[in-house]
């Protein structure tokens, strides 16, 4: 569906008109939300012990998630027109107060991270993610391929559905190995069933409610016998003696590191703040220590007819980010909070990131998520 954009509106007075207009659920005529299972209570301890086992290796190991190949979007030209409806957003929410000090987080968002997860390979793979406001303080954003294997475009039907990615965690704040914040099993995926069923790229995101996490705490164990007693947590063996993790309570992640606000039906023309963990850096591939990276960009509508793909948001940043590296319009770096309203699918060009249309089909998917227990 087209819409005639609204007056560029932005900046404070903007999003108080947003908030005083409220968040009503949009209209639907048919059943678009799916949900599906991750990791249950029971087996969070063995998805954690196996990203933190041997000293961290397999989070070490991770490589980045392949986006969706052969995107050749297009900026969309043909009047000011573009998909939506009536125009909302959810307030963001703040987590425990930051720490007074240095800090190398400087008006950084506490919320983004990587998600990591098994991938059909057998690998472990990783995207970003972020934390965003939610009734159980509970959910991360990110793109739907960081979620699910999708089947390729020829063998998808009706009938067929995505299968989801094993062993997966959200650790906020994530750099160089360092857990700062805790590390978050995921428990349901909440996503658009046209993305599971058919990998359409309009619908590539997915929220995923995680269970309560825990903060690793690394211990020196003396010798083989308090190694063999040892049940806190993963432990393992290297040359120097035996080590153990401990597994102690984080609690909830909104409680922790807050929730970014969503926006959506906006109007595509104003800057947002695009925040991940770089692909590639001068010196060649992005590593396991690359830290969380910010650049601005002016959004504009674009498409891909050749992939079915009508209802795209592109923007031109100064660093190629990462699958599911969030896009926050209105960012307060003082706070570290702003409202999610796109987020990296993938990438046209060498420099062209691409991000679904935040419209009412999004929201409507989103808050089922965040209703979720």
């Amino acid at each position: 569906m087209k819409r005639i954009l609204l007056p560029p509106l932005w900046g404070a007075a903007a999003t108080a008109a947003l908030l005083v207009g409220g968040t009503a659920v949009p209209a639907h005529a048919y059943e678009i939300t799916v949900t599906t299972p991750l990791v249950s209570g029971a087996k969070v301890t063995a998805v954690i012990a196996y990203w933190l086992r041997d000293g961290g290796r397999s989070l070490a190991g991770a490589t980045p998630a392949s986006a969706p190949a052969g995107i050749d979007a297009t900026r969309v030209t043909a009047g000011d027109t573009a998909p939506g409806g009536v125009r909302g957003v959810v307030p963001a929410s703040a987590g425990v107060k930051r720490a007074t000090g240095p800090s190398r987080n400087v008006n950084l968002p506490r919320t983004t991270g990587k998600v990591f997860f098994v991938g059909s390979d057998g690998r472990p793979h990783w995207c970003a993610g972020t934390s965003v406001q939610s009734d159980h303080r509970n959910l991360v954003a990110t793109a739907g391929h960081c979620v699910y294997a999708t089947r390729p475009a020829a063998e998808a039907t009706a009938e067929s559905t995505a299968t989801p990615y094993r062993y997966w965690i959200f650790i906020p704040g994530f750099a160089g190995g360092g857990t700062p914040w805790g590390v978050y099993a995921g428990d349901r995926a909440f996503a658009h069933s046209d993305f599971t069923r058919y990998g359409d790229l309009d619908r590539d995101y997915a929220f995923v409610s995680v269970h309560a996490g825990v903060l690793p705490k690394r211990v020196t164990l003396r010798d083989a016998a308090q190694y063999a007693a040892f049940s806190a947590g993963p432990k393992y063996r290297t040359a120097s003696g035996y080590t153990g993790v401990r597994l102690l309570p984080a609690g909830r992640l909104g409680d922790k590191v807050g929730g970014q606000g969503l926006a959506y039906n906006l109007p595509v023309d104003r800057p947002l703040a695009i925040f991940g963990y770089p692909m590639r850096t001068a010196e060649g591939p992005a590593s396991g220590r690359t830290r969380l990276t910010r650049a601005y960009g002016r959004p504009f509508l674009a498409q891909d007819l050749s992939r079915r793909a009508n209802e795209l948001v592109a923007v031109r940043s100064a660093f190629t980010a990462a699958s599911g590296s969030p896009w926050l319009a209105a960012y307060r770096g003082v706070r570290g909070l702003g409202y999610l309203n796109g987020l990296t699918i993938g990438l046209s060009g060498p420099a062209t990131g691409l991000s679904p249309y935040f419209d009412g089909e999004l929201f409507q998917v989103y808050n089922a998520a965040r209703r979720a227990g």
